[in-house]
C-alpha cells in the first residue's frame, strides 16, 4: 500500500487512503492519472466559459463587463420614495454571477483569504495569476498569451501543464481553484452537479459493506472509491474484484 504521493490525486481523492501508483522514484510529484484528471477540469472550465459566454452574449475583451449585459429597453428610474425596512429590493437588470464569471482579467493578484468576498472572481483574472506567475518563472522568454480565458487556458494545456504539474509546488492549489471555478461556471448556467454513483451490491474488498463502492463521473480514469472506509481501486481492480465475486458466488452457490 503506498502513501498518497501524487499530489493531485490526494485532492481529487481526499477520503481515500491509498493513491496509485507511487512517483517518488521517479522524482515527480504528480501521477498519469492525477494530471488526466486535472487536464479534464481543465477542458471542462473552458467549454462551460465559452457554453456561458455564447449564452450572455458577452464579447471578449470588453472593458465594460455591466454593459455588456444590459437590456436594449429602458431601465426604470430609482424610486423616490424613503425605503422602507423590509421591504423586498429591486431587481439589478443584469446577472452578477455571470458578469462576474466573464469579467475581464486586471492588474493585481486575485485573493480572498477570508472568503468573505462577495460574488465571484472572474475565470480570466483566477487563470492570469497563474499563468503570469508559471511564465516569470518558466517561459519568460516567450510572447505573454492573451489575457481573456479562453486564450490562458490554450497556453496551459498540453506540454506546460504537464511540466508546471511537477514543478510547482502549489499545483494542488490550481487543481482546487479550476475546481471552484469549474462549480461556479455550472451553477451559473443552471446545470446540475453529476453526482457520485453507487456501485449498487457490489460489497467493498476491505470493509466488507454493500453498494460503498462510488464512482465520480468527471474521473476520466474511473476509480472506485469506498465512502465507508476509503479503499480506492483502479478501473482493473475493480474489475479483478468483480471476477472475484463472481467466483465466490459460483463457488458458494454450486
Amino acid at each position: 500500500m503506498s502513501q498518497p504521493i501524487c499530489v493531485l490525486c490526494a485532492f481529487y481523492h481526499s477520503r481515500a487512503d491509498t493513491h496509485l501508483p507511487d512517483m517518488t522514484s521517479m522524482g515527480k510529484q504528480t501521477c498519469d492519472t492525477g494530471l488526466r484528471r486535472l487536464e479534464h477540469e481543465l477542458v471542462s472550465v473552458r467549454a462551460a466559459f465559452l457554453r456561458l459566454q455564447e449564452a450572455t452574449g458577452f464579447e471578449p475583451g470588453a472593458n465594460d463587463r455591466v454593459s455588456q449585459q444590459l437590456p436594449s429597453a429602458p431601465v426604470a428610474s430609482p424610486s423616490r420614495q424613503p425605503n422602507v425596512s423590509g421591504s423586498k429590493e429591486r431587481r439589478l437588470p443584469i446577472d452578477l454571477a455571470r458578469a462576474d464569471l466573464l469579467a475581464p482579467a486586471t492588474d493585481g493578484y486575485v485573493s480572498d483569504a477570508y472568503r468573505d468576498q462577495a460574488g465571484h472572481h472572474s475565470v480570466a483574472g483566477v487563470l492570469n495569476e497563474w499563468v503570469a506567475a508559471w511564465h516569470d518563472r518558466w517561459y519568460y522568454s516567450e510572447h505573454y498569451p492573451r489575457r481573456d480565458a479562453v486564450s490562458l487556458i490554450d497556453w496551459i494545456s498540453g506540454i506546460r501543464l504537464m511540466v508546471v504539474a511537477d514543478q510547482d509546488t502549489a499545483i494542488a492549489d490550481f487543481a482546487a481553484e479550476l475546481h471552484e471555478l469549474r462549480n461556479a461556471l455550472r451553477n451559473a448556467l443552471g446545470d446540475r452537479e453529476k453526482k457520485r454513483q453507487p456501485m449498487w451490491g457490489v460489497k467493498c474488498p476491505r470493509c466488507k459493506l454493500v453498494s460503498q463502492l462510488m464512482m465520480d463521473p468527471e474521473d476520466p480514469d474511473h476509480h472506485r472509491e469506498c465512502a465507508n472506509c476509503g479503499r480506492l481501486l483502479t478501473q482493473p481492480e475493480y474489475l479483478a474484484h468483480l471476477r472475484d465475486l463472481v467466483d465466490e458466488f459460483r463457488t458458494t452457490r454450486f
